[in-house]
């Protein structure tokens, strides 16, 4: 197996591995240049930061020819595949020439990530999905560790039973345990505001839930901010009841790619019945085995159920429904850089084979 990488290095020149992705990836850029010049065209300014602009459209389009070219693929999706390592984008970047400014690019897996909707069990929305809140409490216990502090004691929780507040809906404003938070907690803040009540929209609306706020969202931990291995996305079809409605229903299954999860991802995954130390250490392992490379390529392929064999991993006790191994939700950030001026765009894409649908668009 190649890991489905698409670039190599034979005495110092960038090859790609086949023609196809070549032209895929060529046209789908060109064609984001010609629009990003047109737009260009008829910009008030005219100046740097349009320029700029043209440069990280470019970026976004160079990241889904890469996602669709995968997609055609098809498979599982994995940290070893070209649109996940930075250094295959990086060669295939340095081989183009942008009208103004460097190009950084990266892609990430959405359902790699915590799937914060997942902690309540929907369609129903109103209690709590249990091997979701499992998940929660270890991976809080890694990422908010709690302090000597008499005061840190239970935070955690509380937050726990907010974010749930947040999400449900149909219980009557039933505050979670004594922590939680409804409309009568909202609504008496100095500037009020009404509880969610469903799922999250944007990532950014978990600042305004009760011990949640941009501080703790921007803390590392094990070098990961805490807003980095969250995301809303990951909802599938839900099947109609049986009373006919035509309502279209959503769950959120919650499911982890484990090809692509982050170490404290990782970490929460596994049951309490390892210690803290055994977590960590297998967690690492896997990291460190997913990406092992030789002198040209991946060392290991992440077939079938290599994370309970893969050395210092096994008998980890993760469970086969908590996770997968294909991904259909994407993170692309590109950034335009030259000299103090920079664009940068951040963008989420949703992948059906070939097809990409854009989801997110925010410009920088």
């Amino acid at each position: 197996m190649m890991g489905k990488g698409v670039l190599g290095n034979d005495k110092g020149v960038v090859l790609l591995a086949t023609l196809t992705l070549m032209l895929a990836l060529f046209v789908l850029v060109s064609e984001a240049n010609r629009y990003a010049r047109r737009e260009l065209a008829t910009a008030d300014d005219g100046g740097m930061t349009a320029e700029l602009r043209v440069t990280a459209v470019s970026g976004i389009h160079i990241a889904m020819a890469f996602l669709a070219q995968d997609g055609k693929e098809g498979g599982s999706d994995t940290v070893q595949e070209a649109w996940a390592d930075e250094e295959t984008l990086k060669e295939f970047i340095s081989a183009l020439a942008f009208q103004r400014g460097a190009l950084d690019l990266l892609i990430t897996d959405e359902l790699g990530k915590v799937q914060v909707n997942a902690l309540v069990a929907f369609p129903d929305g109103k209690q709590f999905n249990p091997d979701q809140k499992a998940l929660w409490d270890r991976f809080f216990e890694l990422v908010n560790k709690s302090d000597e502090d008499i005061e840190s004691l239970g935070e955690n929780i509380g937050i726990i039973n907010s974010v749930k507040d947040w999400l449900d809906y149909g219980d009557g404003d039933a505050s979670t345990g004594l922590s939680g938070a409804e409309n009568d907690y909202y609504m008496n803040l100095d500037v009020p505001y009404p509880c969610g009540n469903g799922p999250l929209h944007h990532l950014g609306e978990m600042a305004r839930i009760k011990g949640i706020d941009e501080t703790l969202l921007s803390r590392e931990e094990y070098g990961y901010r805490l807003m980095d291995l969250l995301t809303i996305y990951g909802a599938e079809t839900a099947p109609a009841k049986d009373d006919g409605e035509r309502v279209r229903r959503y769950s959120y299954p919650g499911r982890i790619n484990i090809n692509t999860a982050d170490l404290p991802v990782l970490f929460a995954l596994m049951p309490d019945s390892l210690s803290e130390m055994d977590k960590e250490m297998a967690a690492t392992s896997m990291m460190e085995y997913r990406s092992e490379k030789g002198e040209e390529d991946f060392l290991h392929t992440l077939d079938g159920e290599w994370y309970n064999s893969c050395p210092g991993c096994e008998n980890n006790g993760i469970k086969k429904e908590m996770i997968r191994t294909d991904s259909t939700i994407f993170s692309i950030m590109a950034r335009a850089v030259d000299d103090s001026a920079h664009v940068t765009i951040h963008a989420v894409v949703k992948r059906d084979g070939e097809t990409i649908e854009v989801l997110a668009w925010q410009e920088m």
